[in-house]
């Protein structure tokens, strides 16, 4: 087994232990600073890649109105984001599967906003989430 402390596996211990803030630099400030730059309304369709325990779909789908799928590598975050969905009371709105950045499980062209705050700098091959990202829009 490999412990060496790469951003994928600090990422995967994070999610083991139940990480209670937000992960990412700048907190949900920085997030809600973001999302404040997204053309978003009740009728967007937003990708959330690297979700995480589900934090922004949720805020997105109750402040917004907006249909959100959001995309993690590790089931235990999925499963994590699925509980803060039933919480609250947004499942009618928002959707959570496991996936690669590097090799989203959607279709082309199904979304109007991307979001990957964190994730993008975690995952071994940029240039191809990126691409999968634009392929989504």
């Amino acid at each position: 087994m490999d412990d060496s402390l790469t951003p994928s596996r600090i990422y995967e211990l994070v999610a083991e232990v139940g990480f209670k803030k937000y992960f990412h630099l700048g907190g949900f400030d920085a997030t809600k600073a973001l999302i404040d730059l997204c053309p978003i309304n009740e009728n967007s369709r937003v990708i959330d890649i690297g979700c995480a325990s589900g934090k922004t779909a949720c805020y997105l789908a109750r402040i917004y109105g907006c249909n959100v799928i959001g995309v993690d590598i590790l089931p235990g975050m999925v499963e994590r984001a699925k509980e803060r969905a039933r919480a609250e009371r947004v499942t009618g709105s928002v959707e959570f599967r496991v996936g690669d950045a590097q090799q989203l499980p959607l279709e082309d062209a199904l979304f109007d906003i991307v979001l990957g705050e964190f994730i993008t700098g975690l995952v071994d091959d940029k240039e191809r989430a990126l691409s999968e990202y634009v392929s989504r829009t």
